[in-house]
């Protein structure tokens, strides 16, 4: 009974010894026309899907007299960073010899949005300077930008979280912004 039992080690051992001198083989290598720049690769489960959207954003001439619109593309994997990205684009024209931004160094704490409601709650230490028909440019530039997402059909624009009655002291925000019909 001895001797089974040293036989049956003596093959484990055996076994053990020789499965580990084997060499695992390398991967294969990708051939010249694989290696690229990321383009044809699966991205993995955990990545999320980034979908690009061409957009207009909105500014004024160099005259402050009218809006232009620019189009621009955007890259976004959910909905709030399309909105946050299309009012980071307010901020920088294209073309800024051509266009003036009405949105220049805004800042905010958060964008949110629930159903139809697109909530922007600015920081408080804003400072503008365009008077009233340049304060009613810019939130007209607001409104068209955001309007041109069917889902958005109100903008309430916060302060530090709290209700303001105008932006720049000449037009009223205390109602929410909504689309021209």
């Amino acid at each position: 009974m001895k001797r089974r039992h040293m036989i049956w080690v003596a093959v484990l051992a055996t076994a053990l010894v020789a499965g580990c001198g084997q060499k695992a083989e390398p991967a294969p290598q990708p051939t010249g026309a694989e290696q690229s720049s990321g383009s044809n690769q699966t991205p993995t489960t955990n990545e999320p899907k980034l979908t690009k959207q061409s957009i207009s954003a909105y500014y004024s001439d160099n005259n402050l007299m009218e809006l232009q619109e620019e189009k621009q593309e955007i890259t976004f994997a959910e909905d709030i960073e399309k909105y946050k990205k299309t009012i980071e684009l307010l901020a920088k024209p294209q073309k800024p010899d051509e266009h003036v931004s009405l949105w220049s160094d805004f800042h905010y704490h958060s964008v949110t949005f629930d159903k139809g409601t697109l909530t922007i709650d600015a920081d408080s230490k804003n400072q503008y300077n365009l008077g009233s028909s340049g304060e009613s440019m810019a939130l007209d530039a607001l409104k068209q930008a955001l309007f041109q997402f069917d889902e958005v059909e109100r903008i309430v624009i916060l302060e530090d979280g709290k209700k303001v009655d105008s932006l720049m002291g000449h037009v009223d925000v205390t109602e929410p912004l909504t689309r021209d019909h």
